[in-house]
């Protein structure tokens, strides 16, 4: 079954930096959005979306009242909200599994009550761990972070909940850069890009570590695919997602940031690679919804460069731009 104009989807933490772009895509293929979110870091992204079909609802995952009513009426449920980070994990205060685990089973549960169709997660590709070479969504996760673990054992209990009238889809998601409204220079290319033109030196920890990168435009685009395609294709399924020709080491990235700013200055850090030294492979998804990636990583981070020079990300080193 394929979605009706207006269908309802309802996106948990469509305020964040992913989520504004899949927000801003999905009303633009004509759904009605309501998004869920707590706006940790503020909701100036999500408050330039001015639609008639978006709904803004502010709530807290834990709450399970909210969460129920939030689902209401939905035709679809995408859950990105999670928290991510170091500074998270650390803070005793912060409610982690309580968030990543249990408050993600209660939206599953609420969708599940409510007769919602189908169900997107985003993982994380970080659940195969230890793993290397190039790694198909067939491989058997080998999690060794917490983080990982949490997002692994959510995403075998929603695909589980799978039947006839319920359609739950993963989505291991690489590691994000470029642009968006609720931005993060956290993540890798836009830590280095903001710091070339910023200070014109980029210093690399572990400079051998290899990630899967891919554009937060493309992310939400196959996100919105998800939504728009019929149900036959995703149902039960889980699906890479990053650039194929975008799996590169750190000292990679700074190749291409030298390319857009040729007079950064490199330091390249002694340090072991971390574990994650693996290429995902996105064929899958590719193949079965004709999916093609459309940003290169030196086109992104080009963007995010001239972004910078306007000053449109106010300080990029402000704490609110940062999740871990």
């Amino acid at each position: 079954m394929e979605f009706s104009y207006k269908s309802l989807v309802v996106v948990f933490g469509g305020g964040g930096y992913v989520g504004y772009w899949v927000t801003e895509k999905l009303l633009a293929s004509g759904y009605r959005v309501r998004v869920f979110d707590k706006f940790l870091f503020g909701r100036e992204g999500i408050d330039t979306l001015k639609h008639p079909d978006l709904e803004i609802v502010y709530g807290d995952m834990c709450d399970v009242n909210a969460v129920y009513q939030a689902v209401g009426g939905a035709d679809c449920v995408i859950l990105l909200a999670a928290l991510v980070g170091k500074r998270f994990v650390d803070l005793a205060s912060v409610p982690y599994r309580e968030v990543n685990f249990i408050a993600s089973s209660v939206v599953l549960d609420s969708a599940v009550e409510h007769g919602v169709e189908r169900f997107i997660f985003t993982s994380t590709d970080s659940v195969y761990g230890e793993l290397n070479g190039l790694v198909y969504e067939t491989a058997v996760p080998e999690p060794m972070t917490l983080y990982a673990r949490l997002k692994l054992r959510f995403e075998e209990r929603l695909l589980k909940a799978k039947k006839r009238t319920f359609h739950p889809t993963v989505l291991r998601l690489g590691t994000c850069y470029g642009f968006s409204r609720r931005m993060r220079f956290d993540l890798i290319p836009n830590t280095f890009i903001r710091d070339a033109v910023y200070k014109n030196q980029v210093v690399v920890q572990a400079p051998d570590s290899i990630r899967s990168f891919i554009h937060v435009c493309d992310a939400a685009r196959a996100i919105v695919a998800c939504v728009n395609t019929h149900v036959n294709l995703i149902s039960g399924e889980i699906f890479n997602l990053a650039a194929a020709d975008q799996a590169m080491s750190f000292k990679d990235v700074t190749s291409v940031v030298k390319q857009i700013w040729p007079s950064v200055e490199v330091e390249l850090m002694d340090g072991e690679a971390d574990l994650m030294d693996y290429k995902l492979s996105s064929k899958k998804l590719e193949k079965l919804l004709d999916f093609n990636f459309e940003y290169s990583l030196r086109q992104g981070l080009e963007d995010l460069r001239d972004i910078l020079l306007e000053g449109k990300c106010g300080d990029p080193y402000s704490i609110k731009h940062v999740n871990g």
